[in-house]
């Protein structure tokens, strides 16, 4: 649990190291026996009622959405990052039983009706039959949309990349599982409403936040986007919306050219959009206390019932399509801070859903290291270190000022980090 909210300080705040939290004092026992029973009944609570496993979804029908040679969004992002997983598993670093495997379903119509009209769902539908009925299931892909391509098999790897992260609310709201992680391609977050772009087809985590609300009546959805882009689909998609809260950290000015901060919201939805647009260059050093000191309180000012992340690792420093200087262990902790939001507000209930990231290494120790993260562990994936160095450091003070004043925020969360010693790495595993 977070320590409490605290007032902001008016000193430069260093970069906070991972020790362990102080333990709390304990409230001064009546008896020894008393105290020996308390001690008792917290244990048998505890062995009453043990973390419920990570759902982890998936589907090899992922791989039949083909792109042409040289496009960044191939199949082996997500292929690599499932082989990964499996040696884990495998090896016994990452135990089975803490990440049950479920398959990706289609969304339904219906389903994805929540969030695109009938009209844009036939569109992909009937571009992948053209390319199926020219050339056969071996034909080329073809351009569909901005940065978007579809092949005979796009149609369905579509509708299961929808369906993936329903599987795993599904799963928690039926009490199999504590959080899940639907590891999908295509991704979604680019796509709006009634458009395809940026290598999405349907707004996977958006038909999610629809879901969680009719299905479960987890009526405040929180999303978090730590995608290197913004995502302009899910704005747009909820930009009037109280209900669902969209909260990006992004590079900007970067494609898609949206995501300034004062992009808040409109009508009833006004304030319900937090943007944090960062410069180049940006690192730990900025996203930590962005998370701590802003999503934080917006998280305690909105109280979700659910809590969806689009989790794109294109952020990482070996990113070949963006410019920031995250490195894995930082997605750990990153991806730590938003599961203890859920913890806090709503028992839990997290499901992650995969966006981009194009480094095939980092993308699979991302992922492995995520689904580490979600079960509650610290341990990280990874072979590629830290961010080369560089001269220079923003000033995260002036970001956090200007954010302050403009959404009206108060408090910020002090927790102290915990180093991340060499036993808690995993060196990757070829699958």
């Amino acid at each position: 649990m977070p320590d409490e909210d605290q007032p902001m300080s008016s000193s430069k705040p260093a970069k906070p190291t991972r020790s362990p939290r102080p333990a709390k004092s304990a409230k001064p026992a009546q008896s020894a026996q008393s105290a020996q029973s308390a001690q008792s009944a917290q244990s048998v609570e505890r062995v009453a009622a043990p973390r419920l496993p990570t759902a982890l979804v998936y589907d090899p029908t992922f791989l039949d959405h083909h792109v042409p040679d040289g496009f960044p969004e191939v199949p082996a992002r997500v292929a690599g990052a499932i082989a990964m997983i499996d040696a884990l598993i495998a090896e016994g670093s990452l135990p089975a039983e803490h990440v049950p495997r479920l398959d990706a379903r289609p969304a339904t119509k219906d389903e994805l009706g929540m969030v695109h009209p009938l009209a844009h769902v036939e569109r992909v539908r009937h571009a992948c039959e053209a390319v199926l009925e020219y050339g056969g299931y071996e034909a080329s892909p073809r351009r569909f949309a901005s940065d978007v391509y579809v092949s005979p098999g796009s149609y369905e790897a579509a509708l299961r990349a929808a369906g993936a992260p329903l599987v795993a609310l599904d799963a928690i709201g039926e009490g199999r599982a504590r959080n899940g992680y639907a590891l999908v391609r295509p991704p979604g977050h680019h796509a709006g409403a009634e458009i395809a772009m940026g290598f999405c087809l349907f707004n996977n985590v958006a038909v999610a936040a629809r879901y969680a609300q009719r299905r479960w009546g987890w009526r405040r959805v929180l999303i978090v986007d730590y995608d290197v882009h913004h995502g302009n689909g899910t704005q747009d998609i909820f930009y009037e919306d109280g209900d669902v809260l969209y909260f990006s950290t992004h590079q900007f000015p970067f494609y898609p050219g949206t995501g300034a901060s004062a992009e808040r919201g409109r009508g009833a939805g006004l304030g319900a959009t937090v943007n944090v647009p960062l410069p180049a260059d940006s690192g730990w050093s900025v996203y930590d206390p962005i998370f701590r000191q802003v999503l934080w309180p917006v998280a305690d000012r909105f109280k979700p019932d659910v809590v969806l992340l689009s989790a794109g690792f294109d952020a990482h420093w070996s990113d070949p399509l963006a410019e920031m200087r995250l490195s894995t262990a930082d997605y750990s902790d990153l991806t730590l801070e938003v599961a203890e939001i859920a913890d806090r507000y709503c028992e839990g209930r997290l499901v992650a859903v995969q966006e981009g990231g194009y480094n095939l290494d980092a993308i699979a120790q991302c992922a492995a290291t995520v689904l580490f993260a979600l079960t509650g562990s610290d341990r990280v994936v990874d072979n590629l270190g830290e961010a080369p160095p560089i001269n220079f450091r923003w000033n995260e003070d002036a970001i956090l000022k200007a954010l302050y004043e403009l959404h009206d925020l108060a408090g910020y969360r002090r927790k102290p980090r915990r180093p991340i010693l060499p036993e808690q790495y995993v060196r990757p595993t070829e699958g």
